[in-house]
């Protein structure tokens, strides 16, 4: 599973990147997710926003910091995706 969060360094975008990163241990996810400041992927996609999450390539949350216990939710629905 390949998890990419653009931020450009906000306190919630790394709060979020540190959710993911310990949700990602406790899943056993294969990849670690991935934190990009530069966001000329997103907005090259048309994609605009100061913090953009992406799970396999597709747009999944834009300008949104949800809960951990959402974030692990969103996870384990892409991780069954995956199988």
């Amino acid at each position: 599973m390949l998890i990419q969060l653009y931020d450009r360094g906000s306190p919630q975008g790394k709060k979020l990147f540190a959710d993911l990163e310990k949700l990602c241990q406790q899943l056993q996810v294969d990849n670690a997710p991935e934190y990009f400041q530069d966001m000329h992927r997103p907005y090259s996609m048309g994609i605009a926003g100061k913090s953009i999450l992406m799970i396999n390539n597709q747009v999944v949350l834009v300008d949104k910091f949800p809960s951990t216990k959402e974030l692990e939710e969103t996870l384990k629905d892409y991780l069954r995706d995956d199988y």
